[in-house]
């Protein structure tokens, strides 16, 4: 179950033969917002609350809307903005996947039960299973999430800064760079990202060498990390050269990671650095980077990032892609006059910190226009995590056999409870630890798609799938060591139960609607889940059955209504309507 085909969600859109021109067309006849990053003064109620918090969280849940009770916009804002606590380095959760000895076979170095191995040796790389925990690790801290945007700070710069494939200790040291800058200047953030050795590697810069230095991240860190490729950005092919010069010499330490305790370090080795001057273009104000020798090279790639951010383009691209990721994918010349060029100029008055913009964005009468509500439709991370945040969870065994310890236990349970999500999530097209380019993932990049590429005939029947199976069975744990197999399951009573009116099924209805969904419901549709969940009784039906039940709960009353309320579940769950945020 959990071995997945790597999905090509562009290769999958084209061959479906869209016509992209009708895409273009029915874009481009969106309604011009004119507003710009004057402050909002409207209605601040639930539909504006919802927005916000679709476009700043890793998924949606309702805790997260009553955290903003009797608070202004600019209370909400100063919540959302306040820094998570780092998260605790993660530990061994895993040891009923593999033994120390079968660890060591494979030449991993062994990590006890319940200790780090974050900055474990890795002679061998890592065993499979702590890349599984890692990735539950870093589910788990985004599913957990407090009422704060610092963990999609962490999607965005994963997806503007994309890196993959690593070992633990690499994937480790990459994730806690990005959720330590996120508050930082991102002046700070492509320094830190230019040396560290996921990025290194991913890019090739760990191999450069100065008789043939390699133009991968040269490349990348002009193109897709700071001045962007848009209409103004003329760096050139020699401007890539040189950066290319300025750069080789930087690696990472290898021993410090197969052979040492501890995080990976950097070495800069001048015996394979250029030490003649770089030139770059006109672009760049032919600036001249003068040429250095010994450890004094190092100083070359401070004044490079200087440089970088001293054009007028960098600051702008910037910001174009907080607006598409955090607002809406499509900018008109309208919004870059009225929205984007301001943006930009907080940020070069900020020192480059991002979410300076990004606040004054988020508390804009731009980003509040209706039009952009319910107006993107979700990744799969938001689609899952929604599911994740919003229910509590028990775990049941839907072949009747047992529910092995290892699943419950205190020290595994997180393990079991997230793995599985990087199957989920890249099932429909968001390998999260491995981006499909070096350019992120084209939801964010590519016109005039952009998020549609999350939807095709694929993707769409598995999201169906997997609302289905969340609401029948659950989500997938493991097996049973007997037979059958373990899933966390929603806990579809107690859920109903906490509503206002619990035992009457229109207001069910409602508001689970309301709870779940962002993009209202149709009447018609709450007709028909209403008639599925009756299956040809009257209103009193569920009335009764859910009063009985509460009133002396049985294991058959339990049951009935667990099979009533899953055809609610399961309606929801497969809606259109879900998917948008």
């Amino acid at each position: 179950m959990q071995n997945t085909k790597k999905v090509d969600l562009v290769a999958q859109f084209r061959k479906e033969n869209v016509d992209f021109s009708k895409i273009e067309q029915a874009r481009a006849s969106r309604t011009i917002v004119n507003t710009g990053l004057e402050a909002y003064t409207g209605t601040w109620e639930t539909a504006q609350k919802k927005h916000l918090l679709n476009r700043v969280l890793t998924g949606y849940s309702n805790k997260h809307l009553l955290d903003l009770n009797n608070l202004s916009l600019q209370k909400s804002l100063d919540l959302i903005f306040k820094p998570e606590k780092q998260p605790s380095v993660p530990v061994n959760d895993y040891d009923y996947e593999i033994t120390k000895e079968e660890t060591e076979k494979q030449g991993h170095v062994y990590i006890e039960p319940g200790k780090e191995y974050a900055f474990a040796p890795e002679p061998n790389g890592s065993p499979w299973p702590r890349h599984q925990s890692h990735d539950a690790w870093l589910f788990r801290n985004m599913a957990q999430q407090s009422t704060s945007i610092h963990w999609r700070m962490v999607f965005f710069l994963h997806n503007l800064l994309p890196a993959g494939k690593g070992s633990v200790k690499m994937l480790y040291q990459y994730y806690i760079t990005l959720f330590n800058t996120s508050f930082e200047s991102y002046k700070t953030t492509i320094y830190k990202i230019t040396l560290d050795p996921l990025m290194l590697d991913y890019l090739n810069l760990q191999h450069s060498q100065k008789n043939n230095p390699d133009e991968n991240y040269a490349r990348e860190v002009q193109e897709l990390f700071t001045v962007g490729k848009g209409p103004n950005s003329k760096f050139t092919e020699e401007d890539v050269s040189e950066m290319a010069r300025l750069l080789v010499g930087w690696q990472f330490n290898n021993d410090s990671k197969n052979k040492m305790t501890g995080p990976i370090t950097n070495i800069f080795n001048d015996w394979n650095h250029d030490t003649a001057d770089k030139k770059f273009s006109a672009f760049y104000g032919n600036r001249v980077i003068k040429g250095r020798k010994g450890q004094d090279g190092k100083k070359e790639l401070d004044e490079a990032i200087d440089m970088l951010f001293s054009t007028n383009e960098c600051a702008l691209y910037l910001c174009r892609r907080l607006y598409q990721f955090f607002c809406y994918p499509m900018i008109n010349d309208t919004v870059e006059k009225n929205v984007i060029v301001p943006m930009a100029d907080l940020l070069r008055k900020n020192n480059y910190e991002l979410i300076v913009p990004l606040r004054a964005l988020l508390g804009s009468a731009h980003f509040y226009d209706t039009s952009f509500y319910n107006s993107m439709i979700k990744s799969p991370l938001e689609f899952i995590f929604g599911f994740y945040k919003e229910f509590d969870m028990y775990l049941f065994n839907t072949g009747g056999g047992d529910i092995p310890k290892r699943y419950s236990d205190p020290l595994t349970a997180n393990f079991y409870k997230y793995k599985s999500l990087q199957w989920e999530m890249g099932n429909i097209g968001l390998n999260f630890t491995d981006p499909p380019s070096v350019s992120g993932w084209p939801a964010y990049y590519q016109e005039p798609v952009y998020d549609l590429f999350w939807i095709n005939s694929d993707t769409i029947a598995k999201r169906s799938n997997s609302g289905n199976g969340i609401a029948k069975w659950g989500a997938w744990v493991g097996s049973g060591d007997t037979k059958g197999n373990v899933h966390n399951q929603i806990d579809k009573i107690k859920f109903v139960s906490l509503l206002k009116s619990p035992d009457n099924i229109d207001l069910v209805i409602e508001e689970t609607a309301e709870r779940i969904m962002s993009a209202p419901i149709s009447a018609k549709a709450k007709e028909r889940i209403k008639a599925s969940v009756l299956g040809g009784n009257a209103p009193s039906y569920y009335t009764q059955l859910y009063q009985s039940h509460m009133s002396k709960q049985t294991e058959e009353t339990r049951s009935i209504l667990s099979n009533r309320l899953e055809n609610l579940f399961g309606a929801l769950f497969q809606m259109g309507e879900i998917h948008l945020f």
